[in-house]
């Protein structure tokens, strides 16, 4: 991936100063599962089982190791595709043009957001008991945040700027293929 300085010096501060770190895209929730599902893809070798570093620390390692293209690359096209079918990536890019969020129905019809009534300590959808509690765990949140008490959606998440107008036109044809975009 050809990447221009500019671009790569400012998508490296939106990487450090992320939250949620590596913009949500990392299936696991918690710092110790995220640290192991990123190992697991080959990442971080270095760090010893059950170690604990910040997550400054983890961000400033990757840059070491694969650089803000290769996470990019290797971490965050990887995990964007294979939570968003091309279909679905489409219909976002076109609400991102016309300036208008997804409407929250066509998150609950595609499975990427479910309604969750807390109480209780327990989540709900309108079915069985789940066994976790939901809220930004749904795949809709890396791109939207959505108002869970309300059942809106809110806004757009800095991530879906950085996807729509700086990584998406990097990745080139095959990029420009998931969402079907020109450029």
């Amino acid at each position: 991936m050809e990447m221009a300085r500019e671009t790569k010096d400012k998508l490296k501060r939106y990487l450090l100063n992320a939250d949620p770190f590596l913009w949500n895209v990392l299936d696991k929730k918690n710092k110790k599962e995220r640290l192991r599902e990123l190992q697991t893809l080959g990442f971080l070798a270095g760090y010893s089982k059950g170690s604990n570093p910040i997550y400054s620390k983890i961000n400033q390692d990757l840059l070491v190791e694969l650089g803000i293209e290769g996470i990019i690359e290797r971490i965050i096209f990887p995990k964007v595709t294979a939570l968003f079918k091309p279909d679905i990536l489409q219909y976002f890019r076109r609400c991102w043009e016309q300036g208008q969020a997804p409407i929250l129905e066509y998150l609950k019809k595609n499975r990427l957001y479910r309604k969750h009534i807390f109480s209780a300590n327990e989540v709900y959808d309108g079915s069985p008991l789940l066994s976790q509690v939901a809220g930004y765990k749904e795949p809709a949140f890396v791109f939207v945040q959505i108002d869970t008490q309300h059942d809106f959606v809110e806004r757009w998440t800095v991530f879906a700027g950085l996807w729509f107008e700086e990584i998406e036109p990097l990745l080139g044809p095959v990029g420009g293929g998931i969402t079907g975009s020109s450029r």
